[in-house]
């Protein structure tokens, strides 16, 4: 069963840099539905930062602390991959 995210997340992904935008719906598109309740909560936890650390997070510019978001970020990075294989 397809997991979606709700339309505040989908919301919170509409970002001020294009960049974010086109990787954070990538992921919505290629990803989020295989995260389990820990996964989603760590994105929701990305989703608060700020635009120019999500951007250095996701690109390898700088590491995180939170395991949880370090298990997402090459997920992410993988979800931008496949859609620009589409």
């Amino acid at each position: 069963m397809m997991t979606l995210p709700d339309t505040q997340t989908r919301w919170r992904c509409r970002r001020g840099m294009l960049e974010n935008d086109l990787l954070l719906r990538a992921f919505l598109e290629h990803g989020y539905d295989e995260l389990d309740q820990e996964g989603r909560d760590a994105f929701e936890r990305l989703l608060g930062y700020p635009d120019n650390l999500l951007l250095d997070l996701v690109l390898g510019r700088q590491q995180t602390v939170d395991a949880d978001i370090a298990r997402l970020v090459p997920l992410i990075r993988a979800a931008a991959a496949a859609r620009a294989g589409d």
